[in-house]
């Protein structure tokens, strides 16, 4: 059955108008819950489904929406740097076993690399200025996974949200040593007279490597090019936080 709009009253027309607007977005509902929004092959249709929203939304709730969207755009561009960042999760505790060896991180690092273990330590006592991290007593080790290259390894436990949605605190991440600097890598650092962070490398410029939070609530860092300050790459994280880790 077909109509002649031109043949429909203004209130028939109306009503005819309502029932294809209704019909277009429960196709693009539909089209919505199949598709991922971070695909750029979907952008022109998340980009006419997003105009079709707001068309729909009061004058309030189109300022609610304008003034959440750069912190949407940050927390898109945060997902996608998790992926680029390659760490691998485990979602669970890791094995914690006694040191084979006692003394501080330099002094077992290499010891517990032979037999292929991380010693382990908390990343909260290189939080300030004073001992280094390598002076630290370490009594505990954690085994390497199987996929994990060879080489000299430590584990540290995080604190604090910057690095969110990749690392929450309380998680563990397997630290490669190495002073070597990939844009988009996570890597652990020593700021310049502070303590040691754990942060995405942003980029790369000159003499200057900038070290980006996920978390848009936090500056980025920059610091001097310098191999010293860099205490290796963030190869894998041990975390229980479940689905709160990609969103």
């Amino acid at each position: 059955m077909t109509y002649d709009d031109e043949s429909l009253s203004a209130g028939e027309r109306a009503g005819l108008e309502r029932t294809k607007d209704l019909l277009v977005r429960i196709a693009g509902d539909r089209a919505m819950r199949r598709l991922d929004p971070l695909d750029p092959g979907e952008t022109a249709f998340v980009e006419w489904y997003a105009r079709e929203a707001r068309a729909t939304l009061s004058v309030a709730e189109r300022y609610r929406l304008e003034a959440n969207a750069d912190r949407f755009v940050r927390d898109v561009l945060a997902r996608r740097a998790v992926e680029r960042s390659r760490v691998r999760e485990v979602a669970a505790e890791p094995e914690m076993a006694p040191a084979w060896e006692e003394g501080t991180l330099a002094q077992v690092v290499a010891a517990a690399a032979r037999v292929r273990h991380a010693p382990a330590m908390d990343l909260s006592v290189a939080a300030g200025v004073g001992r280094e991290l390598w002076e630290e007593p370490c009594d505990r080790w954690i085994p390497l996974p199987e996929s994990a290259p060879d080489g000299k390894y430590v584990a540290l436990r995080v604190t604090g949200d910057s690095m969110v949605p990749l690392l929450h605190d309380g998680d563990t991440i397997l630290v490669k040593l190495g002073d070597e600097i990939v844009p988009d890598a996570v890597i652990v650092a020593r700021i310049p007279d502070g303590g040691y962070v754990v942060k995405r490398v942003g980029g790369v410029a000159g003499s200057r490597v900038e070290l980006a939070s996920l978390n848009p609530d936090y500056p980025s860092i920059v610091i001097p090019r310098d191999p010293s300050l860099v205490l290796g790459t963030v190869l894998l994280r041990w975390c229980t936080h479940g689905d709160r880790s990609v969103h």
